[in-house]
């Protein structure tokens, strides 16, 4: 890809980190809630999704091309690793959120803590996330010196 493009990739993800910056800082501005329109779930949920674009966008502009021997591209495996535990975090809340709406609040009961069981699910999905990226960076590690060691034995 060619130099420029790396160039944009880092000022656009500068740009909607700044943003995202921003935003998490009015968060509470009662004007900004109006015109959103809104409760504050979804736009939690927009800051975070736009946070995790800036961060994919600026690992990726920022590592090296090729990649050096032996590190592999880490910085944006780090980047996907954090965005998918964002979305099974989402995932999992929403799925928690709609199974206890469904079995312990039929009625649509006002005062139903539905959404704490969704987010019960969610930190539970986060022990999870992390013992699937453990187990892919050490498939990822065996595969490296299988290579390796393939590589210096000329085959």
């Amino acid at each position: 890809m060619p130099a420029g493009w790396r160039a944009v990739r880092l000022w656009l993800g500068v740009a909607f980190a700044v943003l995202c910056g921003w935003l998490a800082w009015h968060v509470g501005n009662e004007l900004f809630r109006f015109i959103w329109m809104g409760d504050e779930g979804e736009f939690l949920v927009f800051v975070v999704i736009l946070g995790l674009l800036a961060a994919v966008l600026i690992a990726t502009a920022i590592q090296p091309s090729p990649p050096s021997e032996g590190s592999g591209r880490w910085l944006v495996r780090a980047a996907v690793y954090l965005c998918g535990c964002a979305a099974l975090m989402l995932v999992a809340l929403w799925a928690g959120t709609a199974y206890y709406d469904a079995t312990d609040c039929p009625t649509g009961d006002a005062d139903c803590l539905s959404l704490l069981g969704g987010m019960v699910w969610a930190v539970i999905s986060v022990p999870v996330s992390v013992v699937v990226i453990v187990v892919i960076e050490l498939v990822l590690r065996r595969r490296r010196k299988v290579a390796q060691t393939s590589a210096d034995l000329g085959g």
